[in-house]
């Protein structure tokens, strides 16, 4: 109630205390009272100001409650008793037996329309068909006959709030605020409509909205009104009228789309009742209302009772079924709905609060027969459809054929031999994440060319590259690398192997690099976006200058030594043939085409003692897709320990870059890639750069031969595809003389 003196306020309060005390009575519920303080046909709106009016029973307390100073005892209220009979036998919510399976969707809808033709001669049959119409109806979800039929079933019956309650431990009431409609079925259409603010009142459908004033003087209150609606229904003026006490009432026609009315009420001294309410409501449309008093606030704020529900106190009460139950839950100030069926029969049903919490917060409602149902309230919508004129007939003057052709756009046997990806790099670079003296940079035009497959059985994928380098100095440079990823469901980790050759003759005598990588690792999601990747590496390499009779110090072997491609020899690789790399990475992708990750590492010397390691290294990466593009933004860094074999003085090498990966699906499922990478080499203020262009020979095969770590936003890419027709059939015709 809005209050706008001290007296007015008492008699809040009195309504309110009115409203707990009765909801304690046994066998009475809460819901009772609103016959008392309003007309059977309207909405109390109850409005507290303050926490004076705050009620809550703890658990396990006394029989007598303290509201506000007045000791209110049940046990001294009158209570009718029933003349019904009680069995005491708890219901539990998966006794309910279940209606037979219908053995074909024919059969439900024949049952279900029978059900229908008997309620609509007797709707007090409904109570014994409801049920197993619902259950019916579970069956088939998704056919739009059954569902129309139970909806009609359902007009027959109503939602009413449980009365015959026997135990509980007290009643709270929580606060409310805004328009927040109990009922599932208004929540889910109030989805439907523009949002609601808190300080606006709503009447739906024929609800009234109801303020009780008691003044001192004469107050002017100024109210706004506007009309929200579905906007793809069609357009359904609405007249609101609103009417002070026992006055004949006054009407205010509402448009749709149209802006808030004003309307200004001259309420005398006194007590009285200000009621609004639609003069003929229709389905999903809802009037709002604000009101403008600077005496009193009208904020909508309620306070909804809910029975408290413990071990000691469960909520007990009374059902007769056949029937279901509504339970509505209050949990952290969200609401839950679960329902509950009641077999034949009276029955005392008891809803203790779950294991592990102290106390429920319930409101319980049944569902009964409404022997009169209102009919609905909706729109018709009629479509004016245009009659679309008749094709012209088209004779096909084409023969018949005898023979029929089959066109194949991949070539059959070409889908089962893998992706062959010839490419060319241009490349700019240092003996990068290396420590030591720094090398020349060498820069290189290299050709390569890609075979891989995947051996689906086996849960393998193969990766086979050729290259060859036409490099600025000391002679070309031959390549061979092969990887294998393999992935089976009995392994609890992936692993990865590759095997490398690289050979040069900068001068008279060729010499070569063999190195043999070992990986294993396994991703764990700690969240759907983020996921963790424990690694386990080892390398072992064999360099045909590790053991050259030449001073590796000489000034003359330096020289010579710059010639060679980095790949075949650098200081470091010769001192470091074998080393163990324990790893962890973290990936986060908060969006589809974002991805953060950072990794991790330390790398052992030869004795394979990764508690006293060479370096310690991390990287940090954004990736971030636009369309066809992928840029990769990285930062690389690694802290080489002092140690007295190679490395007098401990160093740092970082490495910040920049990465744009582009690529384009053509015919057949071929796909072209352009990369272009830039580093910069913090410590040596080196700007190094490769450019490489690749086209992937599909064959229909797509993505199936790569292996999962090579490629970014692959569910994308996936998506991305150009799908031309695999094969097609047509006439084949003699040729013609």
């Amino acid at each position: 109630m809005a209050m706008t003196s001290s007296c007015s306020r008492w008699q809040q309060y009195r309504a309110a205390i009115l409203l707990a005390a009765l909801g304690l009575l046994t066998g009475c519920s809460v819901y009772d009272v609103k016959p008392w303080l309003a007309p059977s046909d309207a909405a109390l709106l109850i409005r507290q100001n303050g926490r004076d009016n705050h009620l809550s029973v703890v658990a396990g307390s006394r029989p007598v409650t303290v509201l506000n100073g007045i000791r209110i005892n049940p046990k001294q209220f009158p209570v009718t008793p029933s003349n019904s009979l009680a069995v005491e036998t708890p219901v539990n919510p998966a006794s309910a037996t279940p209606a037979a399976p219908a053995a074909n969707l024919e059969q439900a809808q024949k049952k279900l329309i029978r059900y229908l033709m008997a309620v609509e001669k007797q709707p007090e049959h409904i109570e014994k068909i409801i049920a197993d119409a619902e259950q019916l109806a579970r069956q088939f979800p998704d056919d739009e006959l059954m569902q129309s039929l139970l909806q009609r079933l359902s007009r027959h019956s109503d939602w009413q709030p449980v009365n015959s309650i026997i135990n509980h431990a007290g009643i709270d009431f929580a606060s409310v605020n805004g328009w927040q409609p109990e009922s599932p079925f208004i929540r889910t259409r109030r989805a439907l409509l523009p949002p609601v603010a808190d300080n606006e009142h709503v009447i739906f459908a024929d609800q009234r909205l109801v303020l009780l004033w008691a003044n001192p003087a004469t107050v002017s209150l100024h109210v706004d009104a506007r009309l929200e609606d579905v906007p793809f229904l069609p357009e359904s003026p609405t007249t609101l009228l609103y009417q002070v006490d026992d006055l004949p009432g006054q009407a205010i026609k509402l448009l749709d789309k149209a802006d808030w009315q004003r309307l200004t009420l001259t309420i005398p001294a006194g007590t009285h009742a200000l009621r609004f309410y639609q003069q003929k409501p229709v389905g999903n449309q809802y009037v709002k209302l604000r009101f403008d008093d600077p005496l009193s606030n009208l904020a909508v704020a309620q306070e909804r009772p809910y029975f408290i529900s413990t071990a000691d106190a469960p909520l007990q009460f009374y059902s007769q079924g056949p029937s279901v139950l509504r339970i509505d839950e209050l949990d952290g100030g969200k609401v839950s709905y679960r329902y509950q069926e009641v077999p034949e029969g009276w029955h005392t049903i008891s809803l203790p609060p779950p294991v592990g919490k102290p106390r429920s917060l319930l409101r319980i409602s049944q569902r009964v027969v409404d022997l009169h149902p209102e009919p609905p309230g909706n729109r018709v919508i009629q479509r004016m459809t245009k009659p679309v004129p008749k094709p012209g007939l088209t004779l096909d003057t084409h023969p018949p054929a005898e023979k029929v052709a089959l066109s194949d756009v991949f070539r059959l046997g070409k889908q089962e031999d893998g992706t062959l990806s010839p490419g060319i790099d241009f490349v700019r670079r240092n003996n990068k994440q290396e420590s030591g003296a720094m090398l020349n940079e060498e820069q290189f035009a290299q050709y390569r060319l890609n075979y891989r497959y995947f051996d689906e059985p086996r849960d393998a994928y193969w990766n086979t590259q050729g290259l060859f380098r036409l490099r600025e100095y000391g002679g070309p440079t031959l390549g061979l690398n092969g990887s294998l990823y393999y992935n089976p469901d009995w392994l609890p980790f992936n692993v990865r192997s590759t095997a490398k050759i690289f050979a040069q003759a900068p001068h008279d005598d060729w010499e070569a690099l063999g190195q043999w990588d070992l990986a294993i690792a396994q991703a764990y999601d700690l969240h759907p976006k983020t996921r963790m990747i424990p690694s386990l590496a080892f390398f072992g390499r064999v360099i045909s200058l590790h053991n050259n009779p030449l001073d590796s110090q000489s000034t003359d072997f330096k020289l010579r030594a710059q010639e060679i491609d980095q790949d075949v020899y650098t200081p470091y690789k010769a001192q470091h043939s074998a080393g163990l790399t324990p790893a962890l990475a973290l990936e986060h992708r908060p969006w589809l085409d974002t991805i953060w990750s950072s990794k991790s590492a330390v790398q052992s010397y030869e004795d394979l003692d990764f508690t006293d390691p060479d370096h310690y290294r991390t990287e940090l990466h954004w990736q971030q897709l636009l369309g066809s593009v992928v840029l990769d933004a990285s930062y690389r860094s690694a802290f080489y320990q002092a140690n007295p074999i190679d490395r007098p003085n401990s160093s740092t090498r970082s490495y910040a870059e920049l990465e744009v990966n582009w690529q384009h699906w053509t015919s057949h499922q071929n796909r072209f890639e352009v990369s272009a990478q830039y580093s910069y080499d913090v410590q040596r203020y080196a700007h190094l750069a490769t450019l490489s262009l690749t086209l992937h020979f599909g064959e229909g095969r797509g993505l199936r031969d790569f292996a999962p770590n090579e490629l970014d936003f692959r569910d994308i890419r996936q998506r991305q595809f150009t799908n031309g027709q695999n094969n097609f059939m047509h006439d084949a015709y003699p040729p013609t003389q």
